[in-house]
């Protein structure tokens, strides 16, 4: 239970980077982190309770997590590195 305590609290953190990043990068790096972390919850809540339909649903969130990940590393690259 300690390791789902301690995931929170780490998105927490990366919240604070999502809102107060002063790039776009950082932006999508945390926004990256806190789905994988939710990934990751979704994945011990599945496993404590015995319900591992919801392995599914962290299956899928990664899948989309990927893809917006290559999508939003494009739209970088067009845009130029650094803003």
């Amino acid at each position: 239970m300690s390791a789902f305590y301690l995931l929170v609290f780490t998105a927490v953190l990366i919240t604070y980077r999502v809102l107060r990043g002063p790039t776009l990068p950082d932006r999508i790096v945390g926004l990256n982190t806190i789905t994988t972390k939710v990934v990751v919850i979704i994945a011990l809540v599945s496993v404590m309770r015995g319900e591992y339909y919801l392995i599914d649903l962290a299956i899928v969130l990664l899948m989309v997590n990927s893809v917006g990940g290559l999508i939003l590393a494009k739209y970088m690259e067009r845009r130029g590195a650094g803003a």
